[in-house]
């Protein structure tokens, strides 16, 4: 927004931000004016912040002007991408079905959280443009979760806590975890109090529902073994990551023809990470993993043209920070205390290791890739 607003010659703007709040001062103090804008904070659209960039950037470059930009945000705002309904269902079974070997389950339970991630989809989508729905979809999609594992796991040997899980990675709050941490470590603590209570309270909703239909299926149908996951990563899993690359792009609201990039980050964040454990221990797989991501998606969107949170974004979701929140707060909800408070403290040392990771990336690149300017201008100091 500085960026922005330099370009439309509005040189002494200041911007505040908060998930919920944007706050624009223009003018010098003695004639200043102020602007509040009341906003809500709404899922991830890929293609949005693509097209919103671009619109940018082309202002940075002179290709628009303030009333061609002006044109260009009203389509985008009219005109939103939107995929066949047939095809965003599936990109969240494909979900389920592509995340559950990565989290260490068998071919029974990916088939499980397909068969689950369909139904969560089912209620995504279809509630996706009725008004007043966002706040309680989450965690009435999570009952469904919760309900349709217990309930498969009488029929075949699946392990319910995890192929609930995996039909529901899509909805976990990774990301906004991650931002929060990010904007707490940068010093910016309004917004990341904000984003991280946001992702705290997603999380309970999400294990709320997950547990209010586990209760639900076994009132209904008795109570059901667990078996421990096997997350030893094999052949399959860069499978499983290309097909999660393939269900973001629908789940995410991406263009068809940024399906290649996503797939190349999910893979990418899943070879880095199991690279990282191996060379350097579990505690950095996720920093070594996050500055992967941060570096090669900041060159690949100069490269291409195109936004880096095209390749970011998937990326981080793959190394899945909101599974082990959600874990945490599923074992103090059962009685497991110790083991939650230790899995909740790992949490968020996972989340602040990829914000980290994410900031270094932007320190090592040259500056003509992180700073958002005209391109070809100089970059001075």
């Amino acid at each position: 927004m500085l960026a922005l607003a330099g370009a439309v010659g509005l040189r002494e703007a200041q911007i505040s931000v908060t998930p919920t709040v944007v706050d624009v001062s223009i003018g010098s103090l003695q004639s200043q004016r102020s602007y509040t804008l009341r906003v809500h904070p709404a899922s991830v659209d890929l293609d949005a912040i693509a097209r919103l960039d671009h619109l940018v950037q082309g202002v940075l470059d002179g290709r628009l002007d303030v009333p061609g930009a002006l044109a260009a945000l009203e389509e985008a705002r009219a005109r939103p991408l939107r995929h066949p309904w047939p095809f965003a269902i599936g990109g969240y079974a494909l979900a389920g079905s592509a995340l559950a070997p990565v989290l260490g389950g068998s071919t029974r339970d990916a088939a499980a959280a397909a068969l689950v991630g369909l139904a969560v989809g089912v209620l995504v989508v279809s509630t996706r443009l009725v008004v007043r729905t966002e706040p309680i979809i989450v965690p009435i999609a999570a009952v469904a979760a919760g309900f349709g594992s217990y309930a498969l796991a009488q029929l075949f040997e699946v392990t319910p806590d995890l192929v609930a899980l995996a039909a529901l990675v899509t909805l976990l709050p990774g990301m906004t975890l991650t931002i929060g941490m990010r904007e707490l470590a940068t010093e910016h603590l309004q917004s990341g109090v904000a984003n991280t209570a946001n992702a705290l309270v997603q999380l309970l909703g999400l294990v709320f529902g997950v547990e209010i239909g586990r209760s639900i299926a076994v009132t209904w149908f008795g109570s059901v073994g667990q078996t421990a996951p096997s997350p030893a990563f094999s052949s399959w899993h860069l499978l499983a990551a290309v097909a999660a690359g393939l269900a973001f792009t629908f789940t995410l609201r991406a263009r068809y023809r940024d399906a290649y990039v996503m797939c190349a980050a999910t893979v990418l964040a899943l070879v880095a990470n199991e690279l990282g454990a191996a060379l350097f221990g579990n505690q950095a797989a996720a920093f070594v993993a996050a500055l992967a991501i941060g570096v090669v998606g900041t060159v690949a969107g100069a490269r291409l043209r195109r936004s880096p949170l095209v390749f970011i974004v998937p990326g981080v979701l793959m190394l899945v920070p909101g599974s082990a929140g959600y874990n945490s707060v599923l074992r103090l909800v059962t009685d497991q205390t110790i083991n939650g408070i230790t899995a909740g403290f790992d949490t968020f040392v996972t989340a602040i290791s990829i914000a980290y990771g994410l900031m270094v990336s932007s320190v090592v690149l040259p500056r003509r890739f992180t700073r958002l300017e005209a391109r070809g201008a100089p970059t001075g100091r």
